[in-house]
């Protein structure tokens, strides 16, 4: 009986000392910032990092409805697509570079399912998004938000339109895609 009990004794103590160094780590990290991190903490596993996403500056398409074109430096990087107004249930099509990527889908707003992960293999430079508006079953035309990003869902950049897209027409937005794009280090992460 006093084996068994010094036995878990033991356990105790590891688990407690785990928890104290974890709890040590994190206040570093978090009270620090990631220079100090980074200079005082070599024996921590440090990021690559990533690029975010940025607002890409190509002119907008004459049917864009409003969407912003969106930038990143990752590819295959994931579309999160969503319906943007009163849950009707768009049905969308999405081609990328002339290619259909996606048919027939229904969207939902995000309070009522997640948004549409939709990865995307992107050719460098500018890549044409065009996203039909097959069926909206409010009749008065599809909204829709789109968010490039290199995570998940809503740690990326987003863009809607600001106009309803009406049903049979196609909204175009770009993303362009610039693997090394050192300009934007400020944006790293």
């Amino acid at each position: 009986m006093e084996y068994m009990h010094k036995e878990l004794s033991l356990s105790y103590r590891s688990r407690s000392s785990i928890l104290t160094g974890c709890g040590l780590i994190l206040l570093m990290v978090s009270a620090c910032g990631r220079d100090f991190y980074h200079k005082h903490a070599p024996f921590l596993p440090h990021s690559k990092g990533y690029m975010r996403p940025w607002y890409s500056t190509y002119p907008e398409y004459p049917n864009s409805y409003g969407f912003k074109n969106l930038g990143t430096a990752i590819t295959p990087s994931t579309l999160f697509l969503s319906d943007n107004a009163a849950d009707g249930g768009d049905i969308v099509a999405v081609a990328l570079n002339g290619k259909v990527v996606l048919d027939n889908h229904r969207l939902h707003t995000p309070a009522n399912a997640p948004p549409y992960p939709l990865i995307i293999q992107l050719n460098q430079g500018r890549n044409k998004i065009d996203i039909l508006c097959r069926k909206d079953p409010d009749g008065s035309g599809c909204t829709l938000k789109a968010e490039i990003s290199n995570t998940t869902a809503g740690q990326g950049i987003s863009t809607v339109n600001d106009s309803y897209i009406p049903e049979g027409e196609f909204a175009s937005l770009s993303v362009e895609y610039k693997p090394d794009n050192r300009s934007r280090a400020q944006n790293t992460i």
